[in-house]
């Protein structure tokens, strides 16, 4: 169990952490015009699908592969999927790892799908603690049958590391764990970054200590929305104070490369200099690195808040927006993936793109 984590845990530690990153950077900035933009564009969304309205609110936009709500062994699925999801793009201009066509985030979740529908059992710790790495390269395998998926050691690693923890402390279930967090967001944040250490996703700048548990709350974030979907069977209710929900694009480092096309984030001559001339990775912990990451969480953030405020003039076309069913930071992530999606390769080819090795997002 990890020490000294007494700390507030509530997501207002990394959105304080990102304030200081942005009032402190040097070679990243943001747009305030480009918020602006972007928060009219994520309105005109709102507006264009206000006959869906609870899906793009309510509901992250996911891979088609994801588990079916009704499905008994969602949260281990979700846990190893989570859990696995870091560092899954190569250098620009190299090849990329690939499944069915389907790069970073959606190969992965299309490569534990098919795992399971060839009959491994991928969400059961009694399994995935005893793969070997030749079974390992085989569920992860590329289209080229010859490009790896990114540190395919560490991930190996890290399955067999919480599997275990799952099997002595919680009765081989993720859902021990969700339980002992008395179905609560924070809780179970807290629970995920003491017990699991690829979860523990911290680095010193300038001196003070940041947490961002950036993959620990997409986790969390995706299992509230499992729990909060209308079901056949009986859910306890889990407790996320939507209203501090972080975008989980975040998890995602294309993320800061789609900001930066939307003129949300500006960066120095020296940084894309570097990002044009260079594939060296950059460093989990390093300025840089803590720039980017911290001015995509605060540019979020603002753009949250801007559409907060703009929802107001649309509340008499759209009452709904009124009550808690207007989930900001779920509309977001939904606009921004949907963004993403439809420009990946135009967005790869031309703007600079950063890549890190790290195994916490």
């Amino acid at each position: 169990m990890a020490e000294d984590n007494s700390s507030d845990y509530d997501v207002v530690e990394s959105l304080l952490a990102a304030k200081i990153f942005a009032e402190k950077a040097q070679d990243v900035h943001i747009n305030q015009e480009g918020i602006e933009k972007l928060a009219k564009e994520v309105m005109q969304f709102l507006r264009a699908n206000k006959n869906n309205f609870y899906t793009v609110t309510n509901r992250f936009r996911r891979h088609q592969t994801y588990p079916d709500k009704e499905d008994s062994k969602v949260e281990d699925w979700l846990f190893v999927l989570h859990t696995l999801n870091f560092s899954l793009w190569n250098p620009k201009g190299t090849k990329q790892w690939t499944v069915d066509g389907s790069k970073g985030y959606c190969a992965l979740c299309i490569a534990i799908k098919r795992a399971i529908d060839e009959g491994k059992p991928m969400w059961d710790p009694k399994y995935y603690t005893r793969i070997t790495q030749s079974e390992f390269e085989h569920i992860f395998r590329s289209d080229d049958g010859e490009t790896s998926i990114p540190l395919l050691h560490e991930r190996l690693r890290i399955l067999h590391e919480v599997g275990e923890v799952l099997l002595n402390k919680y009765e081989g279930t993720f859902v021990e764990c969700i339980k002992s967090s008395e179905y609560d967001a924070n809780k179970l944040v807290k629970l995920l970054f003491d017990e699991f250490e690829s979860y523990r996703d911290e680095a010193v700048f300038e001196g003070v200590k940041v947490r961002f548990h950036t993959k620990a709350r997409s986790l969390v974030s995706d299992i509230w929305v499992y729990y909060n979907e209308p079901k056949l069977t009986f859910k306890p209710t889990f407790k996320q104070d939507t209203k501090k929900m972080m975008s989980t694009m975040l998890i995602d480092y294309r993320t800061p490369q789609l900001l930066y096309h939307l003129k949300v984030l500006c960066y120095s001559d020296v940084l894309v200099s570097r990002f044009e001339k260079s594939n060296e990775p950059l460093q989990h912990g390093s300025r840089e690195e803590l720039e980017i990451r911290g001015c995509s969480l605060f540019a979020a953030q603002k753009v949250c808040e801007k559409v907060q405020r703009m929802s107001r003039d649309y509340i008499k076309e759209m009452p709904i927006l009124k009550t808690r069913a207007f989930n900001v930071p779920i509309l977001i992530d939904n606009y921004l993936f949907g963004c993403l999606a439809y420009c990946d390769e135009y967005i790869m080819n031309r703007e600079p793109f950063h890549y890190i090795r790290t195994v916490y997002y």
